[in-house]
């Protein structure tokens, strides 16, 4: 009776232990099962601030994974500039075991990458996606590349004209100021400085420290207003080099620095100029911006990038004009950020399924706060989250969508806004170089890069 009572509570042990160890065995196998999809993420320069592209992402990673047990994400967050951020991902993406499934990349990036052979077409898969069917056609095209689609847009900046209506006073202009083309700019321009020579009049990104991204907050938009917008023949594969269009903006800077009515050129040449404006606007330093929608949002109680309470009351906008006032009369260059599946995934069913996620309306309108964006989907608009996140500013912002041109989605395209950067460059550095000279050498560099082929110029 002993041996068996012995015998029966071994037993009992043993059954213990061969069952806890049939569940641990279960959950390494479970956790072996799960399925990682690793997302790339630019840490420091797209959202308005570290914090929040953390919190969005990180919200993100915990929500999907509760809502898809066995799919795991692995964040990727990448430090430094946009720059940076460019060289990190594309040496990422050099090897198969360090190349993420997803990755958030800028839109005028997209085609090198397309033309490296590194990212999935997404038709198929949009055309099951509810959401990609309202995307407004500009935004759609943005990712298109040679026909297909392969980034899908998380928002888009537009560009307006910001002004400070105390500094507008004080120099007798108008408070609802709305300049019907570029000399009516150039004129107000002229009045703050007169009034107040320690003012900035024109803050207006130049320089090719700040890559394509500089392009589309500062010259593209005065191309896109230009004569002659269009300078990218996408039949023929060739771009505009020379023309009415490209001289009119190369005069605009040259006049503005000539005159002295640009910031200094250490600001708006500098790398980080894009987010560098903020701060002086609270302080009355700058007139006018040339700015992007997420300038106005820094100053609300959430990105507090400074708090500015009074931005509502002291902060006009008006849309960019087109040079001498012809149709449509206002124009905005629009730029965002994409999300892109990359070739190799060996999860590419899984990585869509994060993609899905990402794009449902409250992920959505968030990231758009955040990172200050304007929503693809018109719809999006109207919402109280979108609007009351920068009162006053955000709907006229949206508005300009519609008109909005963007840089085309080809590998070439990185070249020339490298040369339009280098010669508006040229011309406020060195106000005394002919608008001869600055085109000459632009149409050199484009031509030496991608060949006499690609190159054209315009009536």
């Amino acid at each position: 009776m002993k041996f068996v009572t012995k015998f029966g509570r071994n037993a009992r042990h043993t059954l213990g232990y061969a069952l806890a160890l049939s569940s641990c065995l279960t959950s390494v196998a479970a956790w072996a099962d799960d399925v990682t999809v690793k997302v790339a993420y630019s840490a420091d320069y797209l959202m308005s601030s570290p914090d929040l592209a953390k919190k969005w992402f990180g919200e993100i990673k915990e929500n999907f994974e509760k809502a898809n047990p066995g799919i795991k994400i692995e964040l990727v967050p990448i430090q430094g500039g946009y720059d940076d951020f460019l060289t990190k991902l594309s040496l990422m993406y050099s090897h198969t075991d360090t190349a993420p499934d997803l990755a958030e990349v800028p839109a005028p990036e997209v085609g090198q990458w397309v033309a490296s052979d590194l990212l999935a077409p997404l038709d198929d898969r949009l055309a099951q996606a509810s959401w990609w069917a309202q995307y407004v056609e500009p935004v759609k095209k943005e990712g298109t590349v040679d026909g297909k689609v392969y980034a899908v847009s998380q928002g888009v900046n537009t560009n307006a004209l910001l002004y400070d209506r105390t500094i507008f006073a004080k120099a007798g202009l108008p408070a609802d100021w709305k300049p019907k083309n570029w000399n009516d700019i150039l004129d107000a321009a002229r009045a703050i400085k007169k009034s107040d020579a320690n003012v900035w009049p024109i803050w207006l990104l130049t320089g090719t420290a700040q890559g394509t991204q500089g392009v589309v907050l500062g010259a593209a938009n005065l191309v896109a207003g230009s004569s002659d917008p269009v300078f990218y023949d996408a039949e023929k594969d060739k771009w505009t080099v020379d023309g009415k269009g490209i001289r009119e903006v190369l005069d605009f800077y040259r006049t503005a620095s000539a005159e002295g009515l640009l910031a200094p050129a250490s600001q708006i040449l500098n790398a980080n100029g894009p987010g560098n404006v903020a701060p002086y606007i609270p302080k009355h330093q700058i007139g006018i911006t040339f700015g992007g929608n997420y300038v106005p949002q820094i100053f609300n109680k959430v990105i507090c990038g400074p708090c500015w309470p009074e931005a509502d009351k002291e902060l006009g906008i008006a849309p960019i004009p087109t040079s001498q006032g012809q149709a449509p009369g206002i124009a905005t260059a629009f730029s965002g950020w994409d999300m892109v599946l990359t070739k190799a995934s060996a999860h590419p069913d899984e990585a869509w399924k994060v993609v899905n996620f990402m794009f449902e309306k409250d992920n959505a309108l968030e990231v758009g706060n955040y990172a200050g964006f304007v929503p693809p989907i018109p719809a999006y608009n109207t919402e109280k989250a979108y609007i009351d996140f920068a009162p006053g500013t955000q709907k006229t912002f949206a508005d300009l969508l519609p008109i909005g041109k963007s840089a085309p989605s080809n590998a070439d395209y990185k070249v020339w806004a490298f040369a339009i950067a280098q010669a508006t460059e040229t011309v406020v550095l060195h106000p005394e170089t002919t608008v001869d000279k600055a085109v000459a050498d632009m149409k050199t560099y484009v031509e030496g890069q991608i060949g006499a082929d690609k190159i054209q110029a315009s009536n």
